[in-house]
């Protein structure tokens, strides 16, 4: 990220670590958010998705205290925190400071089950077709009856879903459903596993944001699909993408090789320079979901904006998202996914 990247890091760092000074800092996967557990005062709390993030605990111990910061259980969204702060300690704006040690302890490749298993996700009943991502900003939601959450059960996790349902002409059940957390990498399959067990999902669409290695693409100005993707690992995931027959011969849609990646703070540029020839696209969640759909049977696909250039700086990027000019290009962007939703939702 170059330059940017104090802008990208600093807003993401709890609050109270950038006010106190800590001897030790401990990430965890945990949805903690008890009377007891303390807030960031940086959440984006005007948005009504995505906007939770985790929360912190002083353990008190024989060697002083601990500050325990509570992420969603993903193995990729702790390792993504540790490295965070681990950048935000080792920036200029930190120089002269007493620097903490940052350990992180992965949590269970399922930790989210049980969180998802009782939160409000079952009561959204069962369902055909799951749009996740950026439905709140497709046009066709604006249309669409209120946000549903079943105000009215009680659930030990919390209203973490919200939801709109549409049915289409042959019968189907589609849902359009925002989550006011972050399932950052591994925590998307987690998600998809979670909907098919919980709502009986056949097919499942993702529509969010990702970064290009490709210089050649202009950030805001196409939707990104493929139907593979690699890994850090070297180990590739391949599937048919039920969007397949909807994209074809849309204008500004292109096709790429995927890469799911843990952490964008390890997209340096050696790593650009080293993937670049080999992937178009870069995001955490991708890859895991595709991974789930075809563990459990769910037909799966992904139509993304380009929000930014690895191989190009001076472009608009991650840190510039509130800019006017970037909210109408997004906006234009997801009226065309929706067409494409809508030629995916009519096929014969």
């Amino acid at each position: 990220m170059g330059s940017i990247l104090p802008y990208y890091v600093l807003p993401k760092v709890h609050t109270v670590i950038q006010s106190r000074s800590h001897k030790s800092i401990l990430v965890v996967g945990s949805h903690n958010c008890s009377p007891s557990a303390l807030i960031t005062e940086n959440e984006k709390a005007n948005k009504p998705f995505n906007w939770q993030r985790p929360t912190a605990t002083i353990i008190r111990t024989p060697d002083g205290d601990v500050l325990q910061l509570n992420v969603l259980p993903g193995q990729a969204y702790v390792e993504h925190y540790a490295a965070l702060l681990s950048t935000y300690f080792t920036s200029e704006d930190f120089a002269g400071h007493r620097v903490p040690s940052v350990r992180y302890i992965p949590p269970a490749v399922d930790a989210c089950a049980s969180i998802f298993a009782h939160s409000n996700l079952p009561y959204l009943g069962k369902v055909d077709i799951a749009i996740l991502g950026y439905v709140d900003k497709l046009p066709r939601c604006a249309g669409l009856d209120k946000w549903e959450t079943g105000v009215d059960r009680v659930t030990d996790g919390g209203e973490l879903f919200a939801w709109k349902k549409q049915i289409l002409p042959d019968g189907r059940l589609v849902a359009f459903i925002g989550c006011t957390a972050c399932y950052w990498g591994d925590i998307g399959g987690q998600l998809i596993r979670a909907l098919k067990v919980h709502n009986e999902i056949q097919e499942a669409i993702y529509i969010g944001k990702l970064g290009t290695l490709n210089e050649r693409h202009i950030p805001n100005s196409i939707l990104a699909t493929g139907c593979s993707s690699i890994f850090p690992d070297g180990s590739v995931v391949e599937w048919k993408s039920v969007l397949e027959d909807a994209v074809m011969g849309a204008s500004g849609v292109v096709h790429g090789v995927h890469f799911t990646g843990a952490t964008s703070l390890s997209e340096t540029k050696e790593w650009t320079r080293e993937w670049k020839s080999k992937v178009e696209w870069v995001d955490p969640e991708i890859g895991h979901m595709a991974k789930v759909s075809l563990e459990v049977g769910v037909g799966y696909g992904f139509l993304h904006v380009v929000s930014d250039n690895l191989s190009r700086e001076g472009l608009e990027g991650l840190v510039d998202e509130r800019k006017a000019t970037i909210v109408t290009d997004r906006l234009k962007l997801l009226e065309q996914a929706d067409m494409i939703l809508d030629k995916y939702f009519n096929r014969k």
